[in-house]
């Protein structure tokens, strides 16, 4: 189908009124995608043949191969999430199970506490021992703490002699 140069520039003038009809922009279409366009015309092409493009895309040679291999990863999504299901239902069977027998061992069989030292002096001087050993960490660990104590008096009477508040006001007593 041939359209002279005057239909074409007429479409176009109802085109940019907005009075064309289907038909009439299917013709513009034909004739900028098919035809021998006007060097003044061709400003048009793009958008005529644009419109083409996106009614009927070209969809590639391996578009088949790339769905088909997008529906096999879906099964093999479809049977990992019944595995995964299957697993934690599986994990909170054998959880329940062992809730169940190890609250019934605890109602059953009191626990019999046994004492590991026959004389209470003997007990009472490894408490005292223990605790000792407690205390000797306790003081290796609060050392540092007492550094940034002593820092921050340092620091308030060197502010307070130059007029400034102090810079460690959470280490304050």
């Amino acid at each position: 189908m041939t359209m002279d140069l005057k239909q074409v520039e007429q479409l176009l003038s109802k085109y940019w009124e907005g009075e064309t009809s289907l038909s009439e922009e299917k013709q513009l279409q034909q004739f900028f995608s098919y035809g021998e366009v006007p060097a003044h015309l061709l400003v048009y092409r793009d958008l005529f043949v644009a419109q083409e493009i996106i009614l009927n895309p070209d969809l590639g040679l391996d578009f088949d191969r790339e769905v088909l291999d997008k529906l096999d990863t879906s099964e093999n999504s479809t049977r990992w999430n019944f595995v995964r299901i299957a697993a934690i239902g599986l994990i909170l069977i054998v959880t329940a199970i062992g809730f169940f027998k190890l609250n019934n061992t605890t109602n059953t069989q009191p626990i019999a506490q046994e004492d590991t030292y026959q004389n209470p002096e003997e007990a009472l001087a490894e408490t005292k021992k223990a605790f000792a050993m407690m205390a000797v960490a306790f003081n290796k660990g609060q050392q540092p703490v007492m550094n940034i104590v002593k820092l921050d008096k340092t620091n308030q009477k060197v502010a307070k002699a130059f007029g400034r508040t102090s810079q460690l006001p959470i280490l304050n007593e």
